[in-house]
């Protein structure tokens, strides 16, 4: 998807942020990633913003992701829109969500994932299950300079596995909380199967509507198999703004 007409869908879905509608729960989320990994030749630096725009048993969410300091040569570098419904099965909260994502991580090549997801959250435990279908694409400019055929500009991936299962110190709604969590997905990257993430998170709630929070991810590569060998981490600080519509 070109650029700009990404982010003009993302400042569409910000506008949703004026609460024209009272029973409606609008949300911002904005974050900093700081890392390394064995590919970023050095520092890599990220930010990355969401709206989001929650009503009854629904939530829409929009989001985009830049890239400030990376070896890629690619400014904007994630896009990704989802839709979620809670639902119970006799008295079993659910909660499941389709997304899409499109990542052009260089000036040759993109890639777009959508898929869906089913996570369960308790007190102190969360778990999710999905799948997703994966699309590498070389990009218009890699089309002409090379010469490439239609046929040969995509390599589809099947179904492929998404998972996370993490633990909360604390309950939910307590101001602060710390957990860890291990995973293969996150905002706008799924990493193959056998190669999960490990999470480190706390948080803590400013007031009422604001919540800080800060996690650490380690990432390696075959983690499943005999050899583990270190692949990278990163540190990411963010805020979280669950805005409340103001009656007149």
């Amino acid at each position: 998807m070109n650029p700009k007409i990404s982010l003009s869908l993302v400042f569409g879905t910000l506008l949703l942020v004026g609460c024209p509608d009272l029973s409606a729960q609008p949300g911002i989320n904005i974050y900093t990633d700081f890392g390394e990994n064995n590919v970023s030749q050095g520092l890599f630096i990220k930010t990355a913003g969401f709206a989001s725009y929650k009503f009854g048993k629904y939530l829409l969410e929009s989001g985009f992701q830049l890239d400030l300091k990376n070896t890629n040569n690619t400014f904007f570098s994630g896009f990704s829109m989802s839709g979620s419904r809670n639902f119970k099965i006799t008295n079993f909260p659910l909660e499941i969500t389709g997304f899409w994502i499109s990542t052009p991580f260089s000036e040759l090549l993109r890639e777009t994932n959508w898929g869906a997801r089913l996570n369960r959250e308790s007190n102190h435990f969360e778990y999710l299950i999905g799948a997703h279908f994966r699309t590498y694409a070389f990009r218009q400019k890699a089309i002409r300079e090379y010469g490439i055929g239609q046929s040969a500009s995509k390599i589809h991936e099947t179904m492929n596995l998404l998972y996370s299962v993490g633990y909360q110190l604390k309950p939910r709604n307590n101001s602060w909380n710390a957990g860890i969590s291990l995973t293969n997905y996150d905002n706008f990257m799924i990493e193959q199967e056998t190669n999960p993430m490990l999470r480190l998170n706390g948080l803590y709630k400013l007031s009422s509507p604001l919540i800080i929070y800060l996690q650490a991810w380690y990432k390696s590569a075959g983690a499943t198999n005999l050899a583990v060998n270190y692949f990278g981490f990163f540190f990411r600080t963010g805020i979280i703004w669950n805005i409340r519509c103001a009656k007149d």
